[in-house]
């Protein structure tokens, strides 16, 4: 297959999402990623064997969206998805083949792993006992219903509420928070965690919390720097919420931004901080 094969789609898009599997999460994915709150939004290409199973509605929360049909763990059916120029890829476990679908997750993360393993891939995987064997996947995020339900529950137990603080976090709507994950304002390179904690705080007219940020750092193995195949460098993604005060480390609020780092931060809309520090 030459180059050019592999960078041309049905569609000839950029910067969409991609869904493997169409199950009833589906839907609510859909609605929350077009929900009339989302500013930019993307278009979504669906990838499903069972075609006829996605609702066929004329909710604004449809539009835009499309379908192939097929196995999402072919690489002809991910090309044809423009995987090669898509911005996420969520693979959604079999809800017909439970026992086996993390299996069958492996295997459509490993062809996206061909194609582009640059894209933002989240996984979700029905048995926590899983997740190593994506260890040497590109896979972003796993996100493990088993471990998120048994969690949310004891911490539930231990604070009364929780839950509907949880549910409104996750809830995107223009009447709920959010958490948003912003690119560092070049004005703020250089700048500690609690200059700008403050700086963010003063904006009169948003309503922002910072609570943390993303740094991309070199990944180690038993005390040694990894290359790849090329002798590259090989960086992951640090996330620190919520750092402490009372210490002066890498992971306190003396903490100094640099080029790339990005912030976490809840607010009713995108705040885009870069109009508001950038002089954009």
């Amino acid at each position: 297959m030459s180059e050019s094969d592999v960078d041309s789609g049905d569609y000839n898009i950029r910067d969409h999402v991609v869904i493997c599997n169409w199950t009833g999460k589906a839907d609510v994915i859909v609605r929350q990623l077009h929900d009339e709150s989302v500013h930019e939004k993307n278009a979504i290409i669906v990838i499903t064997d069972n075609p006829e199973r996605v609702p066929k509605t004329t909710d604004k929360e449809y539009r835009g969206l499309l379908i192939i049909g097929g196995d999402p763990a072919n690489k002809e059916i991910l090309i044809r998805a423009d995987l090669k120029h898509a911005k996420t890829a969520i693979i959604l476990a079999d809800e017909e083949d439970r026992e086996n679908a993390d299996s069958r997750s492996i295997l459509i993360q490993l062809a996206i792993d061909s194609i582009n393993p640059n894209v933002h891939t989240i996984v979700e995987l029905v048995k926590s006992s899983s997740r190593m064997y994506f260890q040497y996947t590109h896979v972003n995020e796993i996100i493990c219903l088993e471990q998120l339900a048994e969690k949310l529950l004891s911490q539930a137990a231990l604070t009364p509420g929780l839950s509907e603080i949880y549910m409104n976090l996750l809830t995107q709507s223009a009447e709920t928070n959010e958490i948003y994950l912003e690119e560092l304002p070049e004005t703020f390179i250089g700048r500690t965690y609690e200059d700008v904690e403050k700086e963010i705080v003063g904006i009169a007219d948003k309503d922002i919390i910072l609570i943390g940020w993303s740094s991309d750092v070199r990944k180690t193995e038993e005390g040694h720097e990894l290359v790849n195949g090329r002798g590259n460098a090989v960086y992951e993604k640090e996330i620190v919420i919520n750092p402490k005060s009372s210490t002066n480390g890498p992971r306190s609020k003396k903490y100094k931004f640099k080029e790339g780092d990005a912030l976490f931060v809840i607010s009713f809309e995108k705040p885009e901080l870069k109009k508001y520090f950038n002089g954009n």
